[in-house]
Parts: structure tokens; C-alpha cells; sequence
């Protein structure tokens, strides 16, 4: 190789590893317990989002599992997190939400997770032995406003809330599976990715069978910048690929104002008809005893694409 190749060679190594920098790193590693999240030392925040007299040691699992794709890498291990009667938040302004039931993984108020441009790495698969009841709507990663008003984008899963909203519209340019069909939606098999909030109509960019006892991987693109957004998914341990474009959604992410926060974990939404406030209305079951299964979950700095992972 001449002294030129070298040197370009070079130049783009430290190319990509300027853009390709881990801006925040959730994988657990093998030898970490459950008080790990009820301390200083937890990735994430070791107090939100929890129940009330609820602490996150009595909330995390370790299921004996084969570990995500990107804990392979990092020898890391899956996480299990684990809802059930008692999971109720009270909320400062809004007190205890008595319909809903959530423990959330919380990214504190963290800029440079939500701004520039960002790829989230995620994997999640159902529990071996806490399923979830998918009759109900479940959004299991969000990235919340700093006012606490809007969701710019939400993983989900389950049958939706609101009937008349159903599972949204489908973007020009997003990616629905060709296995999805009537039968699955009504069951709420299918897991999907949703835009902002207050989008009207509701956005839907990604729509796929939740298949149980599989790994869902997901890469999401964040251009905070200029306000886009890209989905990269695959499942197992198959590579990541490319299934949207790069597709307007509001993330409003532009330093200082609005940066909010990165939430993964469980919410479980009530059912009923009619529901105008869902913290408060609607119905959730006895004995609750429901799991997510989380794994891989880290952030680059810029696109997968830049980072050789595609």
C-alpha cells in the first residue's frame, strides 16, 4: 500500500469514528444486579419513571435469554422490565396516574442524546414468562418534550387507544410489512413506530408483526437539525437494513429549548370507550404480572450508514 492509500485510509477511519462516537451507552454488563438501577453509577435514571414506593431493583429482571445482536458485541446482557399492579406514577403536576401503568427507562435531560444527529440502537422481544396483553396499547420507547405535552416519536405495540385514530396513516415513503394484515391488526400483533403527537392525521412511519420469542432490532435516525427521521430494523441477529426514507416528523430537538427526554421501558394504556383523559379513565385488569425484554440499547453520534453498521 503507497504512502497516499495510507493516509486516506487513515483520514477516513478518523472520519468515521468522529461521526460514529457513542453518545450514550445503556448495555448492562454480564455481572451487573438489580441495584446497579437504584445507583448513581445506572445509565439511566435511578429514581423515574416507577410507581409509587416502587424502586428499580424490585422492577428489573435478568431473563435467562440469548442476548441482543448488539450485546454480543458488547458483551453485555438482556434486561427484563416488569410491570404489575403497584405501577402507578404520580406525577408532580398531575398525581397519581391512576389508568395508566408504566416503568420507564429514563435517558435524563440529556442534549446531546437529543440533538445534531443521532442514531438510537434498540432491541426488545417479548418476556419468556410476563406476557403482555396486547388488547391494550403499549409504548414501550418515546422521546418526551421538555413541557411534558408531546411525544415527537413513539415505539409501540398493542391495539390503539382510540379506535377512530386506529394505527394512523401510513407516510409516503415509510414501511409497512406485507405480513400485516386485518386479522393481525385487530389482535394488535404488530409493532410500529409513530411520529409526532399532535400530527394530524397521527403519522404511522413503520408497521411490523410482533412476533414473540424474537428480537426486534431497531436503528432510529434522529436529524434534529432539519427535523428527520429514518428507520433501519431487522430481527434475530440479521444485520440492520434500511426499510424507510428519510422521512419529515417534527422533533424539535434545536438547542436549548424543547430537548425533553428519551423514555424505554412499559407503558400500558387503559381500554374503554370514549376515554378523554387516559391517565385518569379507563380500565386496567387484576394482577398484572406483564414483562419487556430490552437489549443493545445504545446511541451514535450521526447515521448508522457513517458507522459501517449497514
Amino acid at each position: 500500500m503507497s504512502l497516499v492509500s495510507h493516509f486516506l485510509l487513515f483520514v477516513t477511519t478518523a472520519a468515521a469514528a468522529a461521526v460514529c462516537n457513542t453518545t450514550f451507552d445503556g448495555r448492562i454488563r454480564k455481572n451487573a444486579t438489580a441495584s446497579l438501577f437504584t445507583s448513581a453509577q445506572s445509565p439511566y435514571n435511578p429514581k423515574y419513571v416507577l410507581g409509587q414506593n416502587v424502586t428499580w431493583d424490585q422492577v428489573i429482571k435478568f431473563p435467562d435469554i440469548e442476548p441482543s445482536k448488539y450485546d454480543k458485541v458488547a458483551g453485555s446482557k438482556p434486561i427484563e422490565v416488569v410491570i404489575n399492579d403497584t405501577s402507578i406514577f404520580a406525577s408532580t403536576s398531575e398525581g397519581a396516574e391512576t389508568a395508566l401503568r408504566r416503568a420507564e427507562l429514563l435517558i435524563n435531560n440529556n442534549p446531546p442524546t437529543v440533538s445534531g444527529k443521532k442514531t438510537w440502537f434498540l432491541s426488545l422481544r417479548t418476556s419468556p414468562s410476563r406476557p403482555l396483553n396486547l388488547t391494550h396499547e403499549y409504548v414501550l420507547a418515546f422521546h418526551e418534550a421538555q413541557d411534558y405535552q408531546a411525544d415527537f416519536w413513539s415505539l409501540k405495540v398493542g391495539t390503539p387507544l382510540d379506535p377512530s385514530v386506529s394505527y394512523g396513516e401510513m407516510v409516503e415513503g415509510g414501511y409497512k410489512d406485507q405480513r400485516v394484515d386485518e386479522a393481525m391488526l385487530g389482535r394488535g400483533e404488530v409493532i410500529y413506530i409513530q411520529g409526532y403527537k399532535w400530527a394530524s392525521p397521527i403519522q404511522t412511519y413503520f408497521l411490523a408483526p410482533f412476533t414473540p420469542d424474537t428480537w426486534h432490532n431497531f436503528g432510529l435516525y434522529l436529524d434534529y437539525d432539519d427535523n428527520k427521521m429514518q428507520i433501519l430494523y431487522s430481527t434475530g441477529l440479521a444485520e440492520l437494513e434500511t426499510t424507510t426514507a428519510l422521512l419529515a416528523n417534527n422533533l424539535s430537538g434545536k438547542a436549548p429549548t424543547t430537548l425533553g427526554e428519551t423514555h424505554i421501558g412499559i407503558q400500558k394504556k387503559p381500554v374503554g370507550a370514549n376515554l378523554t383523559n387516559y391517565l385518569f379513565e379507563g380500565e386496567q385488569e387484576f394482577g398484572i404480572d406483564e414483562g419487556l425484554v430490552l437489549g443493545g440499547v445504545w446511541q451514535v453520534d450521526g447515521h448508522a450508514r457513517e458507522c459501517g453498521m449497514l
